[in-house]
């Protein structure tokens, strides 16, 4: 037994030192050398721990990474959206400084000159004839006498017309001019062209005798003026 004692504190000294040094060993190397177990020692030895072991990886992104490109696109928006604000500005800026006041016609000469557009009643059919002149007059009446002639209907408005300050005679022709339009409007009814003339001929003596004393003068002046207008069928 006394000779076996110095083999045993031999055996012990190597074990304390394989006990200490390995676990250093082991993690400054991946793939650390198994200890050598002493006789006799291996159920008292611990394994050395598993340095070799790492949690895997996150995914690598791939394909186009470019973290400048979507504040060079905000950057560019920028760009774009001032130049067009700047260039709304400065064409907006020149209209208003090249804006020009027009005076409103009146009444009476917006008419006239609308009537002047049918003149040529051979150039039109009845219908489109008596579409134009119905809203000719309507619209006239409405910025004359400020009554909503253009929205109503043909008997909505025969009332209004008895309220207008105009000759009852006046008055009176024009409910039936209203009447009589509204057949070859939307009936498809025929018409002849000298009645269209007289028509026409009536609604410029309409806009005439309600239009204020001066102007009417003036009016009557450029009528009389006027180149007469051929007969009906005459070359």
């Amino acid at each position: 037994m006394m000779k076996r004692l110095p083999n045993i504190v031999v055996g012990l000294i190597l074990w304390l030192i394989l006990g200490l040094v390995l676990p250093a060993l082991g993690a400054e190397d991946a793939t650390p050398a198994a200890p050598s177990i002493a006789p006799g020692q291996a159920a008292a030895n611990k394994p050395a721990p598993m340095t070799d072991i790492h949690d895997i990886r996150p995914p690598v992104a791939v394909g186009f990474d470019a973290p400048w490109l979507i504040p060079a696109l905000m950057a560019l928006a920028g760009v774009v959206l001032l130049a067009a604000l700047w260039w709304w500005w400065r064409d907006h800026r020149k209209k208003r400084t090249i804006e020009t006041i027009v005076p409103e016609l009146p009444p009476e000469m917006t008419a006239m000159q609308a009537l002047d557009g049918i003149n040529d009643v051979r150039g039109l059919d009845g219908k489109t004839f008596y579409f134009r002149l119905s809203a000719i007059l309507r619209q006239y009446v409405f910025s004359r006498f400020a009554v909503g002639a253009p929205e109503m209907t043909t008997e909505e408005f025969l009332p209004c017309i008895d309220r207008l300050s105009v000759d009852r005679n006046l008055a009176r022709q024009l409910k039936q001019l209203c009447r009589a339009m509204d057949p070859v409007k939307f009936g498809g009814a025929t018409t002849v062209e000298k009645q269209m003339e007289a028509d026409l001929f009536f609604a410029r003596a309409f806009v005439r005798k309600t239009t204020p004393t001066t102007v009417a003068e003036q009016l009557q002046g450029d009528v009389n003026t006027a180149p007469k207008a051929l007969p009906a069928g005459a070359e």
